[in-house]
């Protein structure tokens, strides 16, 4: 979940092991369906070559992009917002990648090629050579194990902050989906799971698991706690292999990178000499600093402003196709959210067309009823919650546990819009006269999005909470199999006995099962029904109220070339370039 979701925070369901016994499959000439990922072809000795578009690519020069947010973090494990996602897709590199453009299509990235074992358990990845960090640490099997250890026993200090490592694999140590990691020879090493997972390879592209320097990691104490005060490693010695690498970070004024001059891809080296990304979290401030020239690029594009960025010839407009989902969620532990009815009345109480209209003008967002958008092979209209209906949220909330007036507090987000959440505020203030007229007693809370929200939100604290996710890649599993996913991870400081889902306290057995059934399914087909199965089964709890399925845009002045937008919002900005008029 760009957790840019938490981000944060879809558009097919099912991916394919890409090879169950052999070389990573190469890609079909025409589109493959939607629902099953393709991998490009995994005899090149490096990932495929875009070309910019806007005639022959000019080289230098500085890009200022108007983001909405610092980053949370650099430490590429621990990242789970898309502030955080964007830099650190710029500087890291995964073993694999995704195509530009795409949410499916593999390509080659610091593994060149990698089978896959017949019983779908261990994956053997074949290591680009001459490759170094940043810092001059050579990029070998060494390095790739040191990385996938970490991974798997990540220090107790820094399991508050993560969220893909434990959700992707379920725990740490002996609780880790991952078995085993072994060196093979300086270019080639194994991963082993415990037990399939079908959307595997694809995960691999998720920024956090990147691989960084070790030789930086020890030296700037990373491993102690983002607290500690000798841990300044990604504040000041974030280290990868990419076309980019760090430069400076001044908090609230700019994170600044830099060209690579080493980058070991030189077919795809920057074009860029630097990048400085400027938080502006206001929308509209946004759009008045590109207009004034202080960014030459800003991103979440409020909808109100669409037709005002389409007529100015200075200005283009980049869109993402949908891949986000808003909603307004219940944790299942925190009364009075234990009680289903209470959440199917909130559930009934939400005009959710007339949200949208609100919030989401001119095709900015459609109205959601599954965490899954209705382009997925796997999605199904919502059988537990028909949809607005008042009198039924007055009954159900009147024969409830918390009878009215109902008592609760409602979470919202400071600081940030995104693409699903454009006015964290506003949208509260418009849904708070619909549960108050269900017979609810609001009382609003609110902290920011990177001064605390995120990370409580994870870790189950709030009861009702708004929060969305912007898909990594296009698998149910990167969505509902990590919202609903259980593990052992400690949930805000408490150590849990049994598996347990800290976000949302769904600990159904049967959606566990249903959802590893899914997970461990290779024939995408097959697969799909079993997603439709488990979606039944999730929505029947109601762990959230889907609110809109919500696409997002970019704007930039025209002499911005080569910027090739991503429904899952992993971009590469070593394609981007502007001309000699900028």
């Amino acid at each position: 979940m760009l957790r840019l979701r938490t981000g944060a925070l879809i558009a097919a369901a099912a991916i394919a092991f890409a090879a169950c016994s052999g070389a990573a499959t190469a890609a079909p000439s025409a589109a493959a369906p939607s629902q099953t990922p393709v991998v490009a072809p995994s005899g090149s000795t490096a990932p495929a070559s875009v070309a910019p578009s806007g005639g022959t690519p000019v080289n230098g020069g500085t890009w200022i992009f108007g983001s909405a947010s610092d980053p949370a973090t650099l430490d590429a494990i621990l990242i789970q917002d898309g502030e955080s996602f964007r830099i650190a897709q710029q500087i890291y590199e995964t073993l694999i990648k995704l195509k530009p453009g795409s949410s499916s299509v593999l390509e080659p990235g610091l593994a060149k090629s990698w089978d896959t074992s017949p019983d779908g358990l261990t994956y053997t990845f074949h290591l680009q050579t001459g490759v170094k960090f940043s810092d001059g640490t050579a990029f070998n099997a060494d390095a790739a194990v040191y990385n996938v250890n970490r991974w798997k026993n990540l220090p107790a200090a820094l399991q508050g902050d993560d969220y893909y490592d434990v959700t992707v694999f379920g725990g740490y140590g002996a609780n880790s989906l991952i078995k085993a990691v072994t060196k093979i020879d300086d270019a080639t090493f194994s991963m082993t799971l415990t037990k399939p997972k079908a959307d595997f390879l694809t995960a691999m592209t998720l920024i956090p698991f990147a691989m960084q320097s070790p030789t930086a990691l020890q030296a700037h104490h990373a491993d102690l706690g983002s607290k500690a005060p000798t841990n300044d490693y990604w504040q000041k010695d974030p280290t990868g292999t990419g076309p980019f690498m760090f430069s400076e970070f001044v908090p609230g004024d700019h994170y600044t990178i830099v060209k690579n001059p080493n980058y070991w891809d030189t077919a795809n080296a920057a074009h860029l000499d630097k990048i400085i990304f400027q938080p502006i979290a206001v929308s509209a401030n946004r759009l008045t600093a590109l207009l004034s020239g202080t960014v030459d690029t800003i991103d979440f594009v409020d909808a109100t402003q669409l037709a005002q960025i389409q007529s100015n010839p200075t200005l283009q407009l980049i869109t993402r196709p949908p891949l986000d989902i808003g909603k307004l969620a219940f944790n299942q532990t925190v009364k009075p959210w234990n009680d289903i009815k209470v959440r199917e009345a909130a559930a009934y109480a939400i005009d959710k067309t007339a949200l949208v209209n609100a919030f989401f003008p001119n095709g900015a967002g459609t109205v959601a009823d599954s965490d899954l958008i209705n382009n997925m092979p796997a999605y199904q209209a919502n059988a537990a919650i028909s949809g607005f209906d008042l009198s039924k949220a007055k009954s159900l909330l009147a024969s409830s546990s918390c009878p009215p007036p109902c008592a609760v507090t409602f979470w919202y987000p400071d600081s940030v819009s995104r693409p699903y959440m454009l006015d964290p505020k506003g949208e509260y203030e418009a849904i708070k006269p619909m549960l108050e007229a269900a017979g609810f007693a609001v009382t609003p809370n609110h902290k920011p999005w990177h001064g605390g929200y995120l990370t409580d939100e994870a870790n189950g604290v709030y009861g009702l909470f708004f929060i969305g996710w912007i898909y990594d890649y296009a698998d149910p599993a990167d969505g509902p199999g990590l919202f609903y996913a259980t593990s052992t991870a400690d949930c805000n400081g408490v150590k849990e006995p049994t598996p347990h889902n800290c976000e949302f306290g769904e600990d159904n057995p049967a959606v566990a099962a249903a959802m590893a059934k899914a997970i461990s399914e290779p024939d995408a087909a097959t697969r799909t029904a079993d997603w439709q199965a488990a979606m039944l089964l999730i929505n029947a709890d109601v762990p959230a109220v889907p609110l809109v399925w919500a696409g997002s845009s970019l704007a930039s002045t025209i002499h911005v070339h080569g910027y090739i937008p991503s429904p899952t919002q992993s971009e590469y900005f070593n394609l981007v370039w502007k001309d000699a008029g900028s």
